[in-house]
């Protein structure tokens, strides 16, 4: 497989696969990987109910929940 990319983005991968010692296929691995990651936790975290806190709250009726006026 290949694909087309800068010169200039060429250059930096190979300098950081250079400099951490390791293959540009092996950083590219890596480098997705952490992306894979990190989007299933946004994903996890995304998916929770927020949580208001909104203090004590008293009996409520139905006008102080819908707005149909009855």
């Amino acid at each position: 497989m290949s694909i087309d990319i800068s010169e200039r983005t060429e250059a930096r991968l190979t300098e950081e696969a250079r400099r951490q010692g390791v293959s540009v296929d092996a950083l590219l691995e890596r480098l997705m990987n952490e992306r894979a990651a990190s989007a299933g936790a946004e994903r996890r975290e995304a998916s929770e109910l927020p949580i208001l806190h909104l203090g004590q709250m008293g009996a409520l009726r139905r006008r102080d929940i819908y707005k149909d006026d009855r």
